[in-house]
């Protein structure tokens, strides 16, 4: 288990902790996701969707906690040097405090340690998380239009990133 201080948390009295999850998070996921994702968008999954990803052999999760309450996670799926961060979420009172930082830089690292040399990942092209991927080097390579439905039937495209990763 990793626990240090997000870059925003210099002072924070309460470390982040970033372990590595398994199915008996699913409840703490899925209790993160249904705050974290608007349901304007259909961007969260449902607990079907979840526990069907995280049973595949190549799934990946990892949890953030702060004293031991989840407060965030990352799930992806690795194929052979290739690897798709498919969700990130931060609970809404603990985002703009590094978590989402903290877990993407844990993902990468384990990614380059598994020796995958891409990581992709796509989302709706008004996300803010845009500029927190283009601090670890994410740009964009593909764009799928008029892919998300807005509240008032507006479309929004899907945006596809790739980070090439230093072995």
């Amino acid at each position: 288990m990793a626990s240090r201080q997000g870059p925003w948390d210099a002072h924070a009295l309460v470390p982040v902790d970033i372990r590595d999850g398994d199915l008996n998070d699913l409840s703490a996921v899925m209790q993160v996701m249904e705050h974290a994702f608007p349901k304007t968008y259909g961007e969260g999954w449902n607990h079907h969707q979840c526990r069907s990803m995280l049973s595949m052999p190549s799934a990946k999760l990892l949890i953030a906690s702060r004293q031991d309450n989840v407060c965030g996670f990352v799930i992806s799926r690795q194929a052979a040097d290739e690897e798709e961060l498919l969700m990130i979420a931060v609970s809404p009172e603990s985002q703009g405090h590094g978590i989402g930082y903290l877990l993407l830089e844990h993902m990468l690292k384990a990614a380059r340690t598994a020796q995958v040399a891409f990581v992709f990942l796509e989302m709706r092209a008004d996300n803010p998380a845009e500029k927190l991927y283009a601090k670890f080097g994410f740009h964009q390579i593909g764009l799928r239009k008029a892919y998300y439905t807005g509240p008032g039937m507006e479309k929004f495209d899907a945006v596809t990133y790739r980070a090439v990763l230093t072995i």
